[in-house]
C-alpha cells in the first residue's frame, strides 16, 4: 500500500508546491519552492507544509526571489534533510544578482546566501546539499533520468531513497574520483534521480531537470562586466563588494539589461512520479480545505512536472527539456506552467509532448506582468485540458491523491 499526496500551494505571485508519499513504514516528504510576493499567503501556506512534519527534501528551481524567499521561514519551522538546487558557476551567481538588481528585488540577505550557499544552509541545519549540474543550450542533451525497474506496487517497510546518477567532480591524482556514501555536498550531473524503495523499489521517482543559458550568452555577459568592472568581477569577494555598494549595484544592472532583457537565467525543472501508471487509483479534492469541495475521480497519469521559470520557447531548451523527459511524459497529469503562466516562457508543442495531462497549473497572484496569460489560458482550453489558476486564496488550492 502506498499512498501520496500533492498539492500546489495558493501563494499568489511564487511557488510552493508539496509532496507526502506514505506507506505502513513511514513517509516521504518533499516540496519543490518556497517563495511568493504575496508574504501573507505564503506564510499561511508554509505552516501548512510544516504542520505535516519535518521535510527530507527540499529542491528549489532557481533563486528568483519569489521561488525562495520562503525558505528562512521554513526551515525555522521544519527541518530539512536534504536541499537539492542546480549548480550554480560564479558567473551563473553574479547572473542571478543582476537579474535580481533589475528587478528592483535584490537585498543583502540574498547577496549573503548566493556568497555561501553551503554555509547558509549548514547554519540552519541542513544535512546535506545536491547540485544537480545544469545542461546548456548548446547541449543536445543526454540520455534522460536513470530510471529504475520497479514492481506492481509499493512495499511496507521504512521508505529509503537514494540518488543514482553520475557525481561531477574533480578528478584525484590518479584521473578517478572517490566519494563518499552520504556525502554533504554532492554535485551530480543532470540526470540524477532519486529512486525510492521499501523492502522492494516502489514505483515513484523524483527526477529534476536542469539548464543554464547558452555559452554564448554566457560569453557575452562576462564581456560585458569586463567592460564596465574592468575585470573586477573575477574577484572572489565580488559579491561581498556588491553587497556594500549601490552605485556597482546600479552598474550590474545596467550590464544586465544590455544583455539579458528576457531573464533566460539558470532554471530546474522536477518529475514527481511513478514510473508506470496503470496502477494508481486517484482523486483530487478541488476545495479540499472547505466542506463544500467538489471531488473529481481519475484514472490515468499521475505524475506533476514543475517547471520554475523554465524559458520553453526556446526551441532547443525546449527540445532537450522534452528529450530528457521522453520516457516520463506519458505519466505526467499535472503540467505547472513555466513562470506563472507567461507567454514568453510558453510553446503550443508542449500539448502534443504532454498526451495525458488533465490540467495545466499556473501559480500566479497579483502581478504586473500579465501572469497567467490570457493567451496561455485560451490555448489549454482550447485542447480540451483544464487551466487551474493557483492563486493567494485559500479555495484555489490544487490537491491530487493517489493510492496503489
Amino acid at each position: 500500500m502506498m499512498d501520496v499526496t500533492m498539492a500546489q500551494h495558493p501563494v499568489g505571485q511564487g511557488g510552493l508546491m508539496s509532496g507526502l508519499l506514505e506507506n505502513h513504514g513511514g513517509s516521504l516528504h518533499w516540496a519543490y519552492d518556497c517563495g511568493s510576493n504575496q508574504t501573507d499567503a505564503l506564510n499561511r501556506e508554509i505552516a501548512v507544509v510544516a504542520a505535516q512534519g519535518d521535510l527530507q527534501l527540499l529542491f528549489l528551481s532557481h533563486l528568483d526571489s519569489d521561488h525562495v524567499n520562503g525558505i528562512d521561514s521554513l526551515l525555522a519551522k521544519a527541518r530539512v534533510e536534504e536541499v537539492v538546487l542546480p549548480y550554480l558557476r560564479d558567473i551563473d551567481r553574479i547572473v542571478a544578482v543582476a537579474h535580481d538588481a533589475a528587478m528592483g528585488a535584490l537585498t543583502g540577505g540574498f547577496l549573503r546566501f548566493l556568497n555561501d550557499i553551503e554555509g547558509w544552509f549548514r547554519e540552519r541545519g541542513v544535512e546535506r546539499i545536491t547540485f544537480i549540474e545544469p545542461r546548456d543550450d548548446d547541449d543536445e542533451g543526454g540520455d534522460g533520468p536513470f530510471i529504475p525497474e520497479v514492481g506492481d506496487g509499493g512495499g511496507d517497510e521504512p521508505i529509503k531513497s537514494k540518488w543514482v546518477g553520475k557525481p561531477v567532480a574533480p578528478p584525484d591524482g590518479d584521473g578517478t574520483a572517490h566519494y563518499p556514501e552520504n556525502p554533504t555536498v554532492q554535485r551530480l550531473e543532470d540526470g540524477a534521480t532519486l529512486h525510492l524503495w521499501a523492502g522492494q523499489p516502489l514505483d515513484w521517482i523524483l527526477s529534476p531537470h536542469a539548464h543554464r543559458p547558452s555559452k554564448s550568452a554566457l560569453a557575452a555577459f562576462e564581456a560585458e562586466l569586463s567592460k564596465r568592472f574592468s575585470g573586477g568581477h573575477s574577484d572572489p569577494d565580488f559579491l561581498q563588494i556588491i553587497l556594500a555598494d549601490q552605485s556597482l549595484r546600479s552598474e550590474l544592472k545596467e550590464c544586465y539589461d544590455a544583455i539579458w532583457k528576457d531573464h533566460n537565467l539558470v532554471s530546474m525543472a522536477l518529475y514527481a512520479g511513478p514510473v508506470k501508471s496503470d496502477a494508481w487509483i486517484s482523486w483530487t479534492d478541488r476545495h479540499y480545505r472547505f466542506p463544500w469541495f467538489s471531488r473529481r475521480h481519475h484514472r490515468g497519469a499521475v505524475g506533476w512536472l514543475c517547471t520554475g521559470d523554465m524559458h520553453l520557447d526556446v526551441v532547443r531548451r525546449r527540445d532537450a527539456f522534452i528529450q530528457h523527459y521522453r520516457r516520463l511524459l506519458d505519466k505526467v497529469n499535472v503540467f505547472a506552467l513555466p513562470h506563472h503562466g507567461s507567454r514568453a516562457n510558453f510553446s503550443l508543442t508542449l500539448f502534443s509532448a504532454l498526451p495525458n495531462a488533465s490540467q495545466f497549473t499556473a501559480a500566479a497572484g497579483p502581478n504586473s506582468y500579465d501572469h497567467p496569460s490570457e493567451y496561455v489560458i485560451r490555448a489549454v482550453q482550447a485542447e480540451g485540458r483544464s487551466f487551474v489558476n493557483v492563486s493567494e486564496h485559500s479555495h484555489t488550492a490544487l490537491e491530487w491523491r493517489h493510492y496503489i
